[in-house]
């Protein structure tokens, strides 16, 4: 997704929120680092994925921090685990697993949101259905037995994900998931894994290493993918940006809630919607 108008102002709040998080004082030579950092960059970058990655980066060196989405995560996978509980789907229910993980894309766990009111959220967005609802064309591209590659976002969504995984291979398709090596925000990382239970549920559980981030993936290793996958479920809007506008040589299913106007765009819906966009 490449940047726009609103982009600046999204990263920009995006910043505001991570330095009130880690109750950084005096926030404003930290702001004035990243903002110089990045107009410097900026006409240049190719995804607004970039920017959030290169403000965080700034900040965390600033503040000394590893992991302050820590106890947020927890607390968020945990409300999603009760969630789950009371709100269960059948196994089968292919399409409505996909719709809680779209949904699920709204819990921001430690973004400004008190996460309790994230999961009265959730429940309005399970009941607007799909904005847009390509999940169809998606499994009828994928063959039987075949290979799913799925990229996952955030804490707290892990569940949904889970669950909709379980659904998958329930199925018959054989599913990888990717996660992050090292601690971005409120990303699930391989150190959650276990605690989630996902390395019981996929195939495989990939990460890139110390230095990956999604937007760094090469042309030829995106051309990997077609001797590895039949599909991928791409998940949330740091990954929508980071690859909906490279070439994917297998079909991709993007996964989230439209959050911002960029994203609605995109898939051709309104804001505030829920998205399953297969890019053709």
């Amino acid at each position: 997704m490449k940047i726009s108008s609103e982009c600046a102002a999204c990263v920009f709040l995006q910043l505001m929120r991570t330095l009130d998080h880690q109750k950084v004082n005096n926030p404003v030579p930290i702001q004035a680092h990243v903002m110089g950092h990045l107009a410097s960059r900026w006409e240049t970058l190719d995804n607004p994925g970039i920017a959030v990655y290169l403000m965080y980066e700034i900040a965390q060196k600033n503040t000394h921090q590893t992991d302050p989405y820590r106890e947020d995560k927890r607390t968020a996978n945990t409300m999603a685990e009760a969630y789950w509980q009371q709100h269960p789907l059948l196994i089968d229910d292919l399409e409505n697993r996909f719709l809680y993980a779209a949904a699920a894309n709204i819990i921001d766990a430690g973004l400004g949101e008190n996460t309790q009111r994230l999961f009265l959220q959730l429940d309005q967005a399970i009941q607007q259905g799909f904005a847009r609802n390509d999940i169809r064309k998606f499994v009828q591209s994928i063959p039987a037995s075949g290979k799913i590659l799925y990229i996952t976002d955030n804490a707290g969504e892990i569940v949904f994900d889970r669950e909709l995984i379980r659904s998958l291979r329930h199925k018959g398709w054989h599913v990888s998931i990717l996660v992050r090596h090292h601690p971005f925000l409120n990303d699930i990382t391989r150190d959650d894994v276990n605690d989630m239970g996902l390395s019981m549920v996929a195939d495989n559980v990939l990460d890139f290493g110390e230095d990956f981030t999604m937007w760094k993936l090469s042309d030829e290793d995106l051309q990997a993918w077609q001797k590895r996958y039949d599909g991928v479920i791409i998940k949330g809007i740091a990954n929508l940006e980071a690859l909906s506008h490279r070439n994917l040589p297998i079909p991709a299913l993007f996964l989230y809630r439209a959050k911002c106007p960029p994203s609605a765009r995109l898939a051709g819906v309104e804001g505030n919607t829920n998205v399953a966009w297969l890019k053709e």
